[in-house]
């Protein structure tokens, strides 16, 4: 019966996966785009051609190129007070803005904020598909590739004849392949190095620009960013790669300059170099990003080279302060340097130039370029909006007058309305002189920023019929889950206050229904962590209220009171995330406390797999005890067995059984296994002790906590020769060490279920199996803690030493592991009182705690929050599947620690462990899972053209995926079962 209901809960899930992949092939599609790359066959007519009645079409550019080389500095997560800011080590670049030499901007990057969809708007000036924020990982991943798709490499490389060469980041090579010609690739993901990573770029800065036989030469460097990562941008390391960087921006341009002065005296024809320093992106005050924060999107253009040159207005003292706040879009680049270099403009380009770099033009030639990029630009608005009809040469030259206003009209009439009217402003100005150059090139930006605007929000294609026929499979399967949730006979429905398993009592159903409608608001995704604590105090409040006892009472206010802690420790969403906490705390002005709470933590550890393993197994294995006959002889071995504090305890046991004639009678076999047993027993204690010290001194040596601490280097060079003395075997070291101690608690739930006991516990519902089943629970509920340490930031270390406190006090019988010395199997508080409707279960309470523990360690809704800094921890080289299962289990660490503790409460709970009551407990929660997934997938598709939709609901989705097939799917379920099937075999 229970295989049964196991093989339909699976099929369900199957079914739920496949509505998943529909819906998601239907909301993140790649976006839609003009097939084909632009030529010079794609350029307007001239407009005094038009004026003329002539139907010629321009073949070569009107204006010549300014510049013949390019060289690109990207520095990857430049935020813009890195150079702008008072406390910037950029002091050349600096000194260039404001003498007037260079032009600088704030460069506003749209959400995702990660390197790929970066750099695909760098260089095609579009909006980039959301999901390249998933595929950025991927470093195998060929699909988001440009290799078919209009982009600025392209255009130089074909139109130009540009010989293109690249160094650093290989996101470049998959998005741009056979474009360039000499390339050193590097990864882009191995977070962990932070100095070799920028040298293999800057060895080839000179040699490569000194050679003659280049055209544009593309720097990415990477340092910057991996500092971010490891330590957030006030790292110590911060100042001194900035100064890095600023040194490698003053030698390559001048290396570049005077190369100019050389090759334009040879060859009067040629013209200068131009020199960009950008950043894809910027970091948050941790120093992460994806997400749509000012901090994270606020980059920098900084442009040097002959002609370039700041107008006055832009120089002085203050010209840094006003960068901070001259912001530009990111994408304007692509205009702005195919204008520059005399190439078409990528066909799906929604940048505007730069009017400062076209500023020493002529009116002449600046008008004939803005024309050429509202031209392209209405291309674009046409291939998305059928309506929009083209705009003749009759329209063009002002035989059918220019509109005064354009309201009142459909989207693609206004922007028609728009560019026809800038057109005859064009048209008027270079036929008669009427009206000024400024006035036009006003028109031409309004038409654009009004262009740009509607074709950011509408420039994706929906396929409305994959995204309903999942959304209707996804329903399927939350409504057969119903039904299986239903069919447990010992529930009167989901939301019966009878308990079956997980408790749906009147607290957990209005969790759902609050759940499911703050799903709507994009405010309460962003601060979904608010919900969770609010829900898990309240839960928490409403079992001091129902209880039965005052010990019980008083044991839930001590959980709110440090949950109260907890929720305190890391502030996280959007509107509250810089505010002052715990984490700022520790890591300002009093980080010694930090690492000592650290220590306290991982002694917390080792206390905790000692103490339950001194009162989990030998206990129930001495009070084997079987009514027989026999010699005093047996009774003495069993004795000499027994740890010596329990010695007493044991002669009292002796002496009874003297009295009753009850002897313990072990075979030879049952005596070995009970020898083999108290090895592995301290095997077990050993490896996680030295597992979790490993982890400490890899925490400490990688964030120098020793110095911290006051540790001097010669004593901290004895501690580091207990272990290895690479930082990556170390954690490796670590990874061992958890396997086996996981294996030696297999062993010891082996060997306790053979042994000859007959009863390992004092309850009396319970018999051999729940018994083992607590056994195997405590000790994978302590055995990964030393893992999840190593991957968690030393500051939420603390936080597990909490999580174990709260779960410990929700049993009075595991109180022994930090209180006196009793049995593990006291009697339980009752968990039910009077008001029994309103008393939530402990696993109800666990699963906000599931949830909760999420966003206590720092996470939240947004990508930028996803902690890269310990997924290379045992990592040499980039891997994707190691480095993504190792930023999953960092980034879920609390969830995990608490899903292990829901299998030790099913467990430790009076009801008993059974394979139906774990069945029925996944069967809830995926109903949950599933109901959220619907949900969110109709509030998605209502919302789509929100303004939030992008940087808000999406991010969300992902998260909802990764929470359903990350967690509960492969972990929860998957996890679970195999160690339930584990149970059976060894038990």
């Amino acid at each position: 019966m229970q295989g049964r209901r196991l093989c339909v809960l699976v099929a369900i899930l199957l079914v739920e996966l496949v509505g998943l992949g529909y819906f998601i092939k239907g909301f993140f599609p790649y976006k839609k785009s003009i097939p084909g790359f632009a030529t010079r066959q794609d350029l307007p007519w001239d407009i005094k051609q038009a004026a003329s009645g002539g139907s010629s079409v321009a073949k070569t550019p009107v204006v010549a190129a300014r510049y013949d080389r390019l060289v690109i500095m990207l520095v990857d997560a430049l935020r813009n007070d890195f150079v702008f800011g008072n406390n910037s080590a950029m002091t050349y670049t600096q000194e260039m803005l404001r003498s007037g030499n260079a032009i600088g901007f704030t460069a506003k990057a749209l959400a995702p904020t990660v390197t790929m969809p970066r750099l695909k708007a760098l260089m095609t000036g579009t909006v980039p598909n959301f999901l390249d924020a998933v595929l950025n990982i991927a470093e195998s991943d060929t699909s988001s590739s440009l290799k078919y798709h209009d982009n600025l490499l392209w255009q130089l490389k074909n139109h130009s004849n540009k010989t293109i060469n690249m160094f650093g980041d290989d996101t470049w090579l998959r998005l741009f392949p056979d474009v360039f010609t000499r390339t050193d690739g590097t990864s882009s993901f191995f977070v962990a190095d932070t100095v070799e990573v920028d040298r293999n770029v800057t060895r080839h800065v000179r040699p490569e620009l000194e050679r003659g036989d280049w055209d544009v030469t593309i720097f990415h460097y990477l340092g910057l960013d991996h500092i971010g990562h490891l330590a957030g941008p006030n790292s110590p390391l911060m100042r001194p790669k900035q100064k890095e960087m600023d040194d490698i921006v003053r030698d390559a341009f001048e290396i570049v300059s005077k190369q100019d002065m050389e090759r334009m005296r040879r060859d009067p024809s040629a013209k200068p170099t131009l020199f960009v320093l950008l950043g894809d992106h910027a970091m948050n005050e941790i120093g992460n990003h994806g997400g749509n924060s000012q901090l994270e999107t606020s980059t920098v253009f900084v442009f040097l080279g002959q002609g370039i040159r700041s107008p006055s207005l832009a120089k002085g003292s203050d010209v840094l302060s006003r960068l901070l706040t001259t912001e530009v879009p990111q994408i304007n680049l692509v205009p702005t340097l195919a204008l520059l270099f005399g190439v078409p403009i990528p066909k799906n380009n929604l940048g505007m130039p730069l009017p400062e770099l076209l500023a020493s033009y002529g009116d002449s030639e600046r008008l004939r370029m803005l024309q050429v990029s509202a031209h392209q630009m209405f291309g674009v608005v046409r291939a998305n909006d059928p309506d929009a009809r083209e705009v003749t040469l009759a329209e063009a030259a002002g035989s059918v007058g220019a509109p005064v206003n354009c309201e009142g009209e459909s989207t693609s009439d206004v922007l028609r309305c728009k560019y026809k009217r800038a057109l005859a402003a064009h048209r008027r100005f270079a036929v008669s002189g009427r009206g000024s150059a400024g006035r036009v090139e006003r028109e031409y930006y309004d038409f654009m920023v009004h262009a740009n605007e509607h074709l950011s929000r509408a420039f994706s294609g929906y396929d409305l019929g994959a995204m309903f026929t999942g959304m209707a499979i996804i329903g399927a399967a939350a409504a057969a889950l119903v039904v299986l949730c239903q069919a447990s006979d010992r529930s009167g429905g989901i939301f019966s206050t009878k308990t079956w398993g997980l408790r749906v009592s009147i607290p957990t159903a209005a969790l759902l229904v609050t759940y499911l409608i703050s799903i709507w608001s994009s405010s309460l995704i962003e601060e979904e962590h608010q919900f969770w604590y609010f829900w898990t105090q309240t839960m928490l409040a409403l079992r001091v209220l129902t209880s039965t006892t005052a010990g019980d009472a008083l044991r839930t206010v001590l959980q709110m009171g440090l949950f109260r802690i907890i929720r305190a420790w890391n502030q996280t969403g959007q509107k509250w995330t810089g505010e002052p906490d715990i984490r700022l705390y520790l890591n300002s002005s009093h980080s010694g406390l930090m690492w000592i709470l650290v220590v306290a933590t991982v002694l917390a550890v080792n206390v905790a797999a000692h103490r339950l393993h001194m009162y989990v197994y030998p206990g129930p294995c001495r009070s084997a005890i079987v009514r027989r006959g026999g010699g005093r002889s047996s009774a003495h071995a069993a004795s000499a067995m027994a740890y010596r504090r329990d010695a007493e305890e044991y002669g009292r046991r002796v002496a009874e059984a003297e009295q009753t004639r009850v002897a313990v009678l072990y075979s030879g076999a049952g005596t070995a296994g009970l020898r083999v047993l108290m090895v592995t027993q301290r095997v077990f204690r050993a490896v996680v002790g030295y597992a979790s010290f490993s982890a400490l001194v890899y925490q400490m040596d990688r964030n120098h906590g020793w110095r911290e601490l006051g540790v001097s280097e010669g004593l901290w060079s004895l501690v580091r020769l207990s272990v290895p003395s690479d930082q990556a075997q170390i954690a490796r070291l670590v990874y061992l060490c958890t396997a086996l101690a996981l294996a030696a608690g297999v062993a010891c739930t082996w060997y306790r279920a053979r042994v000859g006991v007959l009863e390992l516990s004092s309850w009396e519902s319970h018999g051999f199996r729940a018994s083992v089943a607590q056994a195997a629970a405590l000790d994978l509920l302590v055995g990964m803690l030393p893992v999840l340490l190593l991957l968690s930031r030393p500051h939420n270390i603390p936080l597990f030493a909490l999580f174990l406190a709260v779960f410990v006090l929700f049993w009075p019988q595991l109180q022994v592991v930090f209180g006196p010395r009793s049995s593990i199997a006291a009697a339980d508080a009752q968990d039910g009182g009077g008001l029994d409707a309103l008393r939530p279960s402990k696993l109800a309470v666990l699963f906000c705690l599931v949830n909760a523990s999420f966003f206590a360690l720092g996470n939240s809704n947004s990508l930028a929050s996803l902690d890269l800094s310990n997924a290379y921890a045992g990592v040499s080289r980039y891997n994707e599947g190691v480095v993504g299962l190792l930023m999953f289990v960092s980034n879920w660490s609390g969830p995990l620690w608490w899903a292990a503790a829901a299998l030790a409460a099913l467990a430790l709970d009076r009801q008993g462990f059974t394979m139906r009551r774990v069945v029925d407990v996944l069967a809830a929660v995926h109903l949950w899972q599933a109901c959220t997934l619907l949900m969110l997938s109709v509030v998605v598709t209502v919302l789509r053209t929100h303004l939030f939709i992008w940087s808000v609901f999406s991010p969300r989705y992902l998260y909802q995926v990764g929470w359903l097939v990350g967690f509960y799917v492969l972990c929860a379920t998957c996890g679970g079962l195999l160690w339930l099937a584990g149970l059976a075999q060894i038990s």
